[in-house]
């Protein structure tokens, strides 16, 4: 629609050219950054030599050599350009292509842009250069294609390989034209910075009768812009009406409206079958999510009840708060899961003097989480209830028990896991997990990296040579802290984690006091820290706190076992 209107209210078909480039070159742009897909747009025309201003036909010449021109000879001429250097604004100071002779067909020939632009918009060369009036009507109101180059680089249609098509970044070529009432050619071709496919080629093929009912009111008038002086005579003037030009350009123009009509009638139709098969397709797709809907209903309800059965399972085991009241220990738990259910595990058992704290943390969330937590539970309480002490047979025999189980259930899923056996002061630590927080009474505290004392459960059927352990000494007042990745990693709004430094100087704080208050204490400042914010991972807490002599003295054999 734009295009048709570029030829009202100018007085030549060079100005209604020059809009026409210009609104390509501006209006064809990534949109988000306003870069230009084009590096340069112009329009060409052909025109009679004897019609040309002195400096087009001194140009047509120098290109001819020694091959005479003659006055009806055919020039290919630049009417109208426009590009990203400044010279190419003007078709004055443009330096190539200015004026093109058609001399004949062996000439064009030699002309391979120009050759082909002929062919791919579907007219015929003999036609360009000498247009046969008996034919013209017929031809011009039935041919109009696009010129098309997918790969300028390396194209042996497109010029100037080394000094324009590479320096400039040009990719594809675009083209699209054809015949006016007077017999010439007309043509835009687009030099693109961006790759096309053919698909939208294609929708260029109409533009040329929109581009053309722009020029037809130039057709036999003004072809170039005159100068403000020229301008000013020629308005003075009193020109003779030629009916039977004005006659033709009508006829022209009516035809040229003609095929906009079809080719709207014909998009009509094709977007009508479309939007009637895209219906068709909507209401299939909604009868097939209807379907799905009420399977994932069913599925969901199964699901929820499945997981809600391994939800209440974790629960159930977990220590209860009985359990938590052993003699000389201050000790205070904490799990919360993500999802509905959590992959963090952690246990406190006391057999026979010696308090076993177990922590873990399964990959992922989620019912197989859910269930090889499950798993590493009842593998830690089976070889503790059987008095396996020794880290090395404890750890590689949970791992094989797990491991096979995992393959077992064709999964992926495997866990860290942390073992600390205390007994009289004394505590062993082994398995690879999150790093193991020792406090001193007085708020010291000292950070333990476990990454050298064991090897991810379930990854691999044999870890026993990764396995070691160490061992420290408690004093009362001292005690230790253990966690899962969900407290440090947990982020705030600006996505800043919460970090370890930070509990770690919560706990510091807080260490005079007891275990409960110490675990409460980090959890309301990791909360604070999280706000509004999901908790994307389990979080899991245990605070373990050195008060009395008392559990030590009942076994001396348990502990020396540990050291």
């Amino acid at each position: 629609m734009a295009l048709r209107q570029f030829g009202l209210g100018v007085e030549s078909m060079e100005e209604a050219s020059n809009r026409i480039v210009r609104y390509l070159y501006e209006n064809f742009c990534t949109k988000p950054t306003g870069e230009k897909s084009c590096a340069l747009v112009r329009l060409f025309k052909t025109h009679p030599y004897e019609d040309l201003e002195v400096e087009l036909a001194e140009y047509a010449r120098s290109m001819l050599g020694d091959y005479p021109p003659w006055p009806a000879m055919k020039c290919m001429t630049a009417l109208a350009t426009v590009g990203e250097q400044t010279e190419w604004n003007s078709r004055h100071t443009s330096v190539g292509h200015k004026a093109i002779p058609l001399a004949s067909e062996s000439v064009v020939a030699q002309i391979p842009m120009i050759s082909q632009l002929i062919r791919q918009l579907g007219l015929d060369i003999k036609t360009v250069i000498n247009p046969d009036p008996n034919l013209l009507v017929e031809i011009e109101q039935r041919k109009y294609n696009v010129f098309y180059v997918p790969e300028a680089i390396g194209s042996p249609y497109i010029p100037a390989q080394d000094s324009f098509v590479i320096p400039f970044g040009i990719k594809s070529v675009l083209g699209f034209g054809g015949l006016l009432p007077s017999g010439n050619m007309f043509a835009i071709i687009m030099f693109l910075k961006v790759q096309i496919p053919i698909s939208t080629v294609q929708m260029f093929s109409t533009l040329a009768l929109n581009v053309k009912t722009a020029l037809l009111p130039f057709d036999r008038g003004a072809v170039f812009a005159q100068k403000k002086d020229e301008s000013a005579t020629a308005s003075k003037q009193i020109f003779t009406r030629n009916t039977e030009q004005e006659i033709a350009q009508l006829r022209s123009q009516v035809g040229t409206l003609r095929q906009l009509l079809d080719v709207f009638d014909q998009s009509i139709s094709v977007q009508s079958d479309r939007l009637e098969q895209a219906i068709e397709q909507l209401a299939d797709s909604a009868q097939k999510l209807d379907t799905l809907n009420e399977r994932l209903k069913e599925d969901n309800l199964r699901m929820g009840a499945e997981l809600d059965i391994v939800r209440q399972m974790q629960q159930m085991i977990l220590p209860n708060a009985s359990e938590l009241e052993i003699e000389g220990l201050d000790i205070a738990a904490y799990m919360a899961a993500a999802d509905e259910v959590g992959g963090d595990y952690y246990d406190v058992l006391n057999t026979d003097g010696v308090v076993t704290l177990g922590i873990g943390d399964v990959t992922g969330h989620g019912l197989e989480s859910g269930i090889l937590m499950l798993m590493a539970q009842t593998a830690v309480r089976t070889l503790k209830e059987i008095r396996e002490t020794d880290p090395v047979r404890f750890l590689d025999a949970l791992n094989r028990t797990l491991y096979k189980n995992v393959q077992r259930m064709k999964s992926e899923k495997s866990l860290t896991l942390a073992i600390l056996n205390y007994s009289q002061g004394q505590v062993s630590i082994s398995g690879q997990h999150e790093e193991t927080i020792i406090v001193r009474l007085g708020g010291l505290v000292e950070r333990i990296d476990t990454m050298d004392l064991g090897f991810p459960i379930a990854l691999d059927d044999d870890i026993a040579d990764f396995i070691s352990h160490i061992s420290m000494e408690l004093q009362p007042g001292d005690g230790l802290v253990l966690y899962t990745d969900g407290i440090p990693e947990a982020k705030d709004i600006k996505k800043k984690q919460y970090g370890v430094e930070q509990m770690c100087e919560v706990i510091r704080q807080n260490w005079h006091l007891s275990a409960e208050e110490i675990k409460q204490a980090v959890i309301d400042d990791l909360r604070g820290h999280i706000g509004t914010q999901k908790v994307f991972d389990d979080i899991t807490l245990l605070v373990l706190k050195r008060t009395e002599l008392g559990v030590e003295n009942k076994s001396p054999h348990q502990a020396a076992a540990l050291v």
